[in-house]
């Protein structure tokens, strides 16, 4: 048996309710798998599928409702892991739905960029288009690749920085109050995903400042595990929660739910899962 402390942790994991490719029943069948005891699925700016896994979660896994929100600081985008909130708060409820309309002009502008540059030319078939969920992504890249104007991500993002197209969603102090007055818990996601590999501490004391509840201090952007030490000791010396998460998409990229391996001993997530 198992004991408590090594039991494994993952709350960064997303299916086809956005970006990923798995559908709910199929991520828990690998959480199961790969024997997570703590986890939660945090697709990007919707609750929809972390709601759904509320059927058919084992009584042997703790499981705590989620959802990465999209936030904007000084031009750059930065999520925000939402964690424990009430699901039917309206304020939470209006802020994914806007960042969901965000997200799709921002799709619809690439699409119009692309025409207007004659990088294709009849788009007209993009208001309808559909794609399979089980390939992943997002309708802009899936037409795109279908279009043969992009072969990968890496060209899609190519073509992203080329285009000059912004996305401007709400600020981090606003999204992790919307959080807070939702009765949840915000987690600073892949610190190391932003430009540098250590966030300098000038920048963690602004996020701290925002009102963050913890750091995803364990993830796969690090080129060492032992990276993660850097954000647990700013963590524990702030008295903030220490999390960790594969940012797992199912097939869509070669993340792999559990991986980096966390313990629940290497976090502090008493409050997100009320355990005292």
């Amino acid at each position: 048996m198992v004991k408590k402390n090594e039991e494994l942790v993952d709350l960064h994991i997303h299916t086809n309710a956005s970006d990923g490719t798995w559908n709910i029943k199929e991520a828990i069948a690998t959480i199961i798998e790969k024997n997570i005891k703590y986890f939660s699925i945090t697709d990007h700016d919707t609750i929809k599928n972390s709601l759904e896994a509320l059927k058919y979660v084992p009584r042997d896994r703790k499981f705590v409702l989620g959802s990465e929100i999209s936030s904007t600081y000084k031009g750059k985008e930065y999520h925000i892991l939402a964690y424990g909130f009430d699901p039917k708060n309206n304020a939470l409820k209006k802020l994914i739905s806007d960042n969901q309309l965000i997200r799709k002009k921002y799709n619809d502008d690439l699409i119009k960029y692309v025409k207007a540059y004659e990088l294709v030319n009849d788009v007209s078939d993009y208001k309808n288009y559909v794609w399979d969920s089980a390939r992943g992504g997002w309708k802009s890249l899936n037409y795109l690749f279908d279009k043969g104007i992009v072969k990968n991500l890496e060209s899609y993002f190519e073509l992203i920085e080329i285009s000059q197209l912004t996305l401007e969603f709400k600020s981090p102090e606003i999204v992790i109050e919307i959080i807070k007055q939702a009765g949840g818990y915000s987690i600073l996601a892949h610190p190391s995903a932003y430009g540098e590999k250590f966030m300098s501490i000038a920048m963690l004391e602004k996020w701290k400042a925002f009102g963050i509840n913890g750091i995803e201090c364990y993830s796969p952007y690090f080129e060492n595990r032992k990276d993660a030490a850097y954000y647990v000791k700013y963590c524990k010396e702030n008295s903030l929660m220490i999390s960790g998460g594969s940012d797992c998409h199912g097939k869509f990229n070669d993340r792999f739910i559990g991986v980096p391996k966390v313990t629940w001993a290497e976090t502090a997530l008493e409050r997100i899962f009320n355990i005292k």
